[in-house]
Parts: structure tokens; C-alpha cells; sequence
């Protein structure tokens, strides 16, 4: 009886517990089943704005734009910089590795998602109480790059993950590596290894050295901050970092790393040097801009540009600034020079591109007497002579007297006199007498625009720009044949179709050679023994005129010593008046003079010179504060 009661507990326990099991089960099994569709809704939720992921090369960019000096070298880039597709196959194997130690120690041992990695960088980041690494692994980098936007949620974050994890089961690790190496950003608007070893080092990609593959991977964690352009020395400490990295992992022995150290001082030239060639870039892109679609291809300029004259150029400008310009309320300065064709070999907007990309060159101006280059060469083409007299008197014209700068009368004097002297009275005669339409016709002819008609414009109020009354002087060096300043010799394809090519012809002639001829004679006469005396270079003929508006708001000096005609302005940028001692024939006509010196190689290049910030503003104050106050001193003794 016992036997029988337990035998019927034993059963009853043994039928609760299968009911209890089965309860489980099923609940176990409607979980699972809600679980599962509960994450297949989350993840059709994060899917269903996935883009495209069988178009690798949808990713939209800018057509880039490579300009080059006349001789070949990169002087500058536009919009995003795409090259070659090369395979890590073709690359020297420390080109990979030195990516892979910095930026994914374990990419060949995980599957996308480094989740070792995420806990590591978590474990560092709270240790450190700030965010010291991160967990991405260069899959998850590709996916972002290729298909996501920079947002950081946590939606974005998930899908990156989903793409991750398709990448490595659609391709291998060789070809993500690749995909990653031809699509990852540098900087520079360059994106790919080959965009990066042409921007930066001006090679390709396979012909990379192993501490430029240290310093091109070091870009990729903050592309600006490590910049080898603009953070050279920031640049170099990440490069020892990574090959230190590189010898911890086995990519390299200490031996190579210690070698790839000491090439520091021996990397290949950087292609654009300085920011300097963007003035003269940028003017050229508008030109280009007119000339073709910029928008469609990427694109090759050759252009007129010589580096080696436009850094003597921009280093020139710095130092006569900085020695003399600076202490006399002068603010800014600017040069061009055009050889014979026309062709602009150096153009500098300013002292410094990176404080003020305002091009000075291309600005509207006065530029004083050197206007009267416009009116004695009118009058000579209309049948003057040099030794024709002139009265060079004070007069009055509809109550308008024009006063000579520092000049003594003498009665009368010839035009060649005239014009050494650069006496106001003697040029406004001769405008009268000669007639200022024809003066203004002269002016346009040679390249000027919207010259006004009155008397005034004698005397340089009638405002233009550099770069045109530069290229009209260059109309006397070439004896009378117009110059038409260019800066694009060639526009072509990335893959070398030529869109566009400059053809030069000697232009056609605005002037007699007669003409030409006796103005010359008077601008050498200039140089020799009139306001011109400061840009005289010994054993070479030059010819010039200088320049200087109202209050010395602007001075100037244009002149030429074949093959090259340059022009020098000073001045301030919101129009204030520079020391009175500051004319053309002081600070422009120096700094012309040491420029056409190592043009000529007369005179070793320029040294460097760097600018600090807000530098020439506050000298220009310090003067505009003295001014008012010798002004204001000057009022009290006259009252």
C-alpha cells in the first residue's frame, strides 16, 4: 500500500514537471519567435534607408582641377583629388602595413566588428575619463567613408556595423584593404594613396619610401592636424609614432625603422610649397573657367607660372615690408611680372594668402604719374618730340591748380625733363594740348578699361588695375605690339585629352616703333638720373616710371629690363595714407629692383620670410595714431 502511494506521488511529480517543462518551452519558444521578429523589425528598421550597396563608386565628389608651373611641377589643387586605382599588390608591403598598425592592429582576425577592440578602447577610454581610441576597424571606416553620413547616433552607428559585416562576407581582407587605400581621405582634397603620394610628394603611390608611407598613414586619424603641408613638425612626430608602431607588430625590424627616421631630411619636395602660388591660381581658374567646363572631369593646367620667380617674389615682398614698409603706415603690397609673350611668370595679390586671399593685383587702384606714361606716348605717337619745349609753371583751369610734388619751376623745359621729373604742370599741358580723347584712347587700346575723360586722369585719379597698366607698359618693351596678359598655356583631361591650347601670336601693333623707341629714351632717362633712381640695376637697361596717388594712399613702380616687365604697388587696404616719405621711388622701386636682380640671377634668391599675424596692422595703426596726433599738434599752432 505504501509502495503503491509513493509510486503514484512519483508519478504525479514526474507529470508536474512535464507540464512545467512544457510551459517553459513554450514560453522559451514565443520568446524566441517574438525576439526574432522583434529584431528582424529593429533590423529591417535600420535597413530600409541603407543605400545602394552594390555601387562602390557612387560616392559623389567635386572634378578636381591640377595646376602646373609652366615646367611641370604641381603649384596647386582644386576640389577633390582622385587618381589612379591601385591594387595592394602593386604597393611596397609597408605601405599597407603602416595603415593597418595605426589604424587596425587586428584586421586579419576579426570579422568586420573588432568587439576585443571595442572593449579595449572602452576599458582605456574610461581608465583615461576621456575618449583616448576608438573601436572602429577599417571595414567599419570603409562603410562609413563609402556609404554613411558623419552623423554619430546610435542608428548610424548600428548600420555601419550591418555594412561592416556584408563587406567582409562579399569581399576578401585584400580587397577592402584595397577599397580603403583608394577611397580614404588624406587631406588636401586628396582621397586614395595615389591622390596622396601626387599631392603631397609628387610620385606615385608605388614609388612611396617607407617614412612617406609612415607620414601618409598619420594623416588619416585628423588630415588637417597632421598635415605634412601645413603641421610639418606635428606630421614627423606621428610618422616615429606609427614605424615605433610598425616594429611592435613585426612589419618592419628596428633596423629599418631607425633608417626610415633618417630620411626625414631627405623626402622627396613637396609639390606646392607654399600657399603663396594660390593667388595667381586662382585668378587663372577663372580664366579657365571661361574656356571650359570645370565642373564635368578632372583636369590638368599648364600653366605660365615660374615657381622659382614667384617664391623671390613673395619672400621680396616680406622683407621689404618688414624692414621698411611696415614702420611707415604701408600695409600691404603686391607684384606681377609678364615676360615678352604676355605670359604672367609671377603674380603675388599680397603678403600673405593664408590672412588675406584678396588678390591686390587684380584690385582697382590709382596709380598716380604713372598714368603719364599713357600721355607722353600719345603725344609722341601723335608727332612730339623729347627735346619739344613745355612750360612747366603753375596754371589754373576752371579754377583746377595742379601743384608739382617737391619740384622748384624753371620755365621751360623740354618733355624729356618733364617726364624724368615727373613734373604734374608739364604732363597736364601736354594732355591739353595733345588731347585726352585721343590719351584715353591710347590707354584703352594698351589694355585699360573705363578710363575717365577728364584732366584729373592726368595725374593717375582715373583707377585700374595692376596687372593691366603692367601689361600696357609691356607694350614699349615689345616696340609697340600690344601685350595681352595669360596665365594658361595648355587644359587637358586626367587622362590627356587636350581640351584647350594657347597659340601665341606677337600681337597686333598699337603703337609705332618711332614711338615706342622715344619712350623708351625717356624711361631709361628716368632710371638714370630721375624719380626712378632706386630701381636702376648696374650693367642692365632699364626703363620705368614711378607712381604715387593723392596723400600717398598708393605708390607704384612699373618698369622693364627685357625680357620682363614688373609691377610694384603699395599700400594700405582700407584706403588710409601711408608716412608721406613713401612714394614710387622708394619702397616699389626697391622691391623691383631686388626682384628683376634675382630674375636676372644678379643676386642670390630670396630668403625666407615669415609675416606674423596682425603684424602690419599694428605697425599701420601705431603710424595712423602718430599722423592724427602730429595733425592735431599742427591745428594747435595755427589757431
Amino acid at each position: 500500500m505504501v509502495r503503491r502511494n509513493f509510486s503514484r506521488k512519483r508519478n504525479a511529480a514526474l507529470s508536474g514537471k512535464k507540464k512545467l517543462w512544457g510551459k517553459l518551452s513554450t514560453n522559451l519558444l514565443s520568446v524566441s519567435i517574438f525576439g526574432f521578429v522583434f529584431c528582424f523589425f529593429i533590423l529591417l528598421f535600420f535597413m530600409h534607408d541603407m543605400p545602394d550597396l552594390d555601387r562602390l563608386e557612387s560616392k559623389g565628389r567635386r572634378a578636381s582641377i591640377v595646376f602646373e608651373s609652366y615646367d611641370g611641377k604641381t603649384i596647386a589643387t582644386y576640389g577633390d583629388l582622385f587618381r589612379n586605382v591601385v591594387s595592394i599588390d602593386k604597393l611596397p608591403r609597408y605601405v599597407a602595413n603602416a595603415v593597418i598598425a595605426v589604424e587596425d592592429r587586428r584586421f586579419y582576425k576579426h570579422c568586420g566588428v573588432d568587439f576585443i577592440g571595442i572593449i579595449r578602447a572602452m576599458y582605456t577610454n574610461i581608465v583615461h575619463r576621456r575618449i583616448v581610441q576608438g573601436g572602429s576597424t577599417l571595414t567599419q571606416q570603409l562603410a562609413k567613408n563609402l556609404f554613411l553620413s558623419q552623423d554619430r547616433s546610435l542608428k548610424r552607428k548600428i548600420q555601419e556595423f550591418i555594412l561592416a559585416l556584408w563587406l567582409e562576407k562579399k569581399f576578401s581582407k585584400k580587397q577592402i584593404l584595397s577599397i580603403y587605400l583608394n577611397r580614404v581621405y588624406f587631406g588636401s582634397c586628396a582621397y586614395g594613396i595615389d591622390a596622396a603620394a601626387f599631392r603631397f610628394y609628387g610620385k606615385k603611390a608605388n614609388q612611396l619610401t617607407l617614412y612617406e608611407a609612415a607620414k601618409l598613414a598619420g594623416t588619416l586619424k585628423a588630415p588637417s592636424l597632421y598635415s605634412p603641408f601645413y603641421n610639418s613638425a606635428k606630421s614627423d612626430q606621428r610618422a616615429a609614432t606609427i614605424l615605433s608602431l610598425m616594429a611592435e607588430e613585426g612589419y618592419i625590424t628596428d633596423a629599418e625603422m631607425k633608417d626610415a627616421l633618417q630620411q626625414r631630411d631627405k623626402l622627396s619636395k613637396l609639390s606646392v610649397p607654399m600657399d603663396e602660388n594660390r593667388y595667381f591660381t586662382d585668378w587663372a581658374l577663372e580664366q579657365a573657367q571661361e574656356l571650359v567646363s570645370t565642373d564635368e572631369e578632372d583636369l590638368v593646367i599648364r600653366t605660365t607660372l615660374d615657381t622659382k620667380l614667384q617664391k623671390n617674389a613673395t619672400y621680396i615682398i616680406r622683407s621689404v615690408l618688414t624692414e621698411q614698409g611696415f614702420k611707415n603706415g604701408v600695409g600691404q603690397m603686391a607684384l606681377v611680372a609678364l615676360d615678352k609673350t604676355g605670359a604672367v611668370r609671377a603674380m603675388v595679390g599680397g603678403h600673405t594668402y593664408g590672412t588675406s586671399q584678396f588678390n591686390r593685383v587684380l584690385a582697382v587702384r590709382s596709380f598716380g604719374s604713372a598714368f603719364k606714361y599713357f600721355v607722353y606716348l600719345t603725344a609722341l605717337e601723335n608727332g612730339a618730340d623729347i627735346y619739344d619745349i613745355v612750360n612747366d609753371g603753375s596754371l589754373s583751369i576752371n579754377g583746377w591748380s595742379p601743384k608739382n610734388y617737391k619740384y622748384k619751376s624753371v620755365g621751360d623745359i623740354s618733355l624729356l625733363e618733364a617726364f624724368v621729373k615727373s613734373v604734374n604742370t608739364c604732363a597736364v599741358r601736354v594732355a591739353r594740348k595733345t588731347g585726352m580723347d585721343k590719351i584715353v584712347d591710347m590707354a584703352e587700346r594698351l589694355g585699360l578699361k573705363e578710363v575717365d575723360h577728364n584732366l584729373a586722369t592726368v595725374l593717375g585719379t582715373s583707377g585700374t588695375t595692376l596687372l593691366d597698366i603692367t601689361a600696357a607698359y609691356g607694350t614699349t618693351m615689345n616696340n609697340g605690339f600690344k601685350m595681352t596678359p595669360f596665365g594658361i598655356i595648355s587644359i587637358r583631361t586626367q587622362k590627356g585629352k587636350v581640351l584647350y591650347r594657347a597659340y601665341h601670336s606677337s600681337g597686333k601693333r598699337v603703337v609705332s616703333a618711332d614711338a615706342s623707341e622715344k619712350m623708351r629714351i625717356m624711361m631709361k632717362e628716368l632710371m638714370v638720373r630721375g624719380t626712378g633712381r632706386r630701381g636702376k640695376i648696374p650693367n642692365v637697361d632699364c626703363y620705368g616710371k614711378t607712381g604715387t596717388s593723392n596723400d600717398s594712399r598708393d605708390a607704384s613702380f612699373i618698369g622693364f629690363a627685357y625680357p620682363l616687365v614688373t609691377g610694384v604697388w603699395v599700400g594700405n587696404d582700407d584706403n588710409t595714407p601711408m608716412h608721406q616719405n613713401i612714394t614710387g621711388g622708394t619702397l616699389p622701386a626697391v622691391a623691383w629692383r631686388r626682384f628683376m636682380m634675382t630674375a636676372f640671377g644678379m643676386q642670390e634668391p630670396a630668403k625666407e620670410v615669415e609675416i606674423k599675424p596682425n603684424s602690419g596692422k599694428d605697425e599701420t595703426r601705431k603710424h595712423s595714431v602718430a599722423r592724427k596726433k602730429r595733425h592735431k599738434k599742427l591745428a594747435d599752432m595755427l589757431r
